[in-house]
């Protein structure tokens, strides 16, 4: 195998989101650094973990910069210090032998792994607490920084933006549209889950959420309808892969409130039994081991059957007044595929939520609070 390329230390990075265990940066080269572009909307914000981890794993060589086309069209995400998180060389690991094996390249974010100086890792660090300084950060996610003990960086498909094709008499310019990542979550209903339930497995945790989290009802609702954090895409995921279009065009108009009716019609027909999502909903079934059934919690089936059910769609959807057009370039890949951990007390997380979605009544939708959502769960109409 090819020795990993390394990143230079002159390379510049421009904070863009994060997460738990990473944050994700946009690449500025050197050469380029006049010409970047401002960072467009998207989910990254929000969800700033929800990237795959990389396809390969090679022996490191120092020695190696890496080119402009090897960053071009790339993000890089660098690991955070927390007790949970895995080196990048342990879960690449994990991803290749057990994960990767069941997709296609076409259906997933790419990365690239590559070694990161420790010097960029401080410089970044840096950054943080100016950030924080500043108030420019997160509040829950300040007071944790970089892994300084971690070599890699993973180089990842930047789905922020789109670019339009070059021909000789024309410049390539930013086509800006709607970048969105969805986390379908259960797309099956967990086994152990009563058999007249009226919530499917994702329903019931946002509605058991939401009322152990109260401020949720009272936030603004002036964001953008394109930036959906996490809990506020109030779709039922069954809707992803019903049978009938009705159902996902109903997800897609909560998703963009504010298109035109043909448009949605052209996102969710691009959506609709599209090959990823019935893909993923096999996979689901067929590793399902989960809830209060199966192996032990601390398995490696449990984490893979936990991994299909946290990853993460991107929807790249270019802008565009051709709506005949943009169904066949809207770019759908899966990510955030890293194989969940069960260590750390996660088993015991996942075993515990489902015994009070079972023991509360939040299944069976008998939960007082859950009378303003009635309907919003396939299961309830």
């Amino acid at each position: 195998m090819e020795p990993l390329p390394e990143l230079s230390p002159a390379i510049k990075l421009d904070y863009l989101a994060e997460g738990g265990a990473n944050i994700v940066y946009r690449i500025i080269l050197p050469s380029t650094e006049e010409q970047a572009l401002e960072p467009q909307p998207s989910e990254l914000p929000y969800y700033g973990s929800s990237t795959p981890p990389p396809t390969e794993i090679d022996d490191i060589n120092p020695d190696i910069d890496v080119d402009i086309n090897i960053t071009s069209g790339k993000l890089l995400r660098l690991r955070k210090n927390v007790r949970y998180g895995l080196p990048y060389h342990d879960t690449a690991h994990d991803f290749q032998t057990q994960v990767r094996p069941l997709f296609d390249d076409e259906e997933l974010v790419d990365q690239i792994m590559v070694r990161v100086p420790a010097s960029v890792i401080q410089r970044c660090n840096a950054n943080l607490h100016e950030r924080e300084r500043l108030r420019k950060r997160p509040a829950i996610r300040c007071g944790v920084y970089l892994a300084e003990d971690e070599p890699l960086g993973m180089l990842v498909t930047d789905m922020t933006t789109t670019t339009t094709a070059t021909t000789p008499s024309t410049t390539s310019v930013a086509e800006v549209g709607h970048i969105v990542e969805l986390k379908p979550k259960w797309f099956i209903q967990s086994p152990s889950a009563p058999s007249k339930a009226r919530r499917c497995r994702t329903c019931a945790l946002r509605d058991m959420k939401r009322a152990d989290s109260p401020p949720f009802n009272s936030r603004s609702s002036t964001i953008a309808p394109v930036v959906i954090p996490p809990g506020k895409a109030q779709f039922c995921p069954l809707d992803l892969t019903s049978s009938d279009k009705k159902d996902m065009q109903r997800t897609i108009r909560q998703i963009f409130p504010s298109l035109p009716p043909e448009r949605i019609d052209t996102i969710a027909g691009a959506l609709y039994q599209h090959p990823i999502l019935q893909k993923l909903l096999s996979l689901q079934r067929i590793h399902n081991d989960v809830g209060l059934n199966g192996p032990p919690s601390g398995s490696k089936e449990t984490s893979l059957s936990m991994t299909l059910r946290d990853c993460s769609i991107f929807l790249k959807i270019p802008s565009s007044t051709h709506f005949s057009n943009v169904q066949a370039r809207i770019d759908i890949r899966l990510g955030d595929l890293d194989l969940k951990s069960a260590a750390n007390g996660k088993a015991e997380y996942w075993l515990n939520i489902e015994k009070r979605l079972i023991d509360e009544g939040w299944y069976m939708g008998t939960q007082a609070s859950q009378a303003g959502t009635e309907g919003e769960c396939a299961l309830s109409r």
